[in-house]
């Protein structure tokens, strides 16, 4: 199966968010494949060695104007893209799971636009959000409310899967293949 781990790209991420990361990253890669935005810092990395080190294929999606970042990396494939909005559309091309780790805007950009997607049925991709201490319960909080008060085409909890432990998106993983 191929996983696309959309994440922090920075390596100042705090530990309480990428420990917890790296272990749920170090399980799914024994088993599965990588679909990523071609960078080796942050959670992304972390995501990109793992994989590595598990001889598992990897799927780098490469906007131009990261173009320098991928010179070093192994990588099985490559796209390169000119747009993000070319990026993200071609990320859930790619991939079977979607599953997003804590990250920032462009965490967030690459999610919003697969959710959206599924929401109008471009995609049916399973989409897992990992709410490691609560990173996402703001968010979350937020998804209900336009749920609740604009319209109900947008229940956020019949569209993505939230998950408060590694092991539960372990074990969700292994039984959707």
């Amino acid at each position: 199966m191929k996983i696309f781990i959309s994440c922090s790209s920075s390596n100042e991420i705090k530990d309480e968010y990428k420990v917890v990361s790296k272990y749920l990253i170090e399980e799914i890669s024994k088993e599965n494949d990588l679909v990523f935005g071609c960078t080796n810092r942050g959670l992304m990395g972390v995501s990109y060695n793992a994989f590595l080190k598990n001889n598992r294929k990897i799927i780098g999606v490469c906007n131009e104007m990261y173009i320098d970042e991928i010179k070093d990396l192994k990588l099985d494939s490559v796209k390169h893209v000119k747009s993000l909005e070319e990026s993200n559309k071609m990320l859930g091309e790619l991939s079977d799971v979607i599953l997003i780790l804590p990250g920032s805007f462009g965490t967030l950009a690459e999610f919003m636009d697969l959710l959206e997607e599924k929401r109008v049925e471009i995609h049916n991709k399973e989409m897992i959000l990992f709410n490691i201490n609560g990173f996402y319960d703001d968010l979350i909080k937020m998804f209900n409310k336009i749920n609740n008060n604009i319209s109900n085409k947008y229940d956020f909890n019949s569209l993505c899967k939230v998950f408060k432990t590694a092991d539960e998106i372990i074990e969700y993983l292994k039984n959707i293949k």
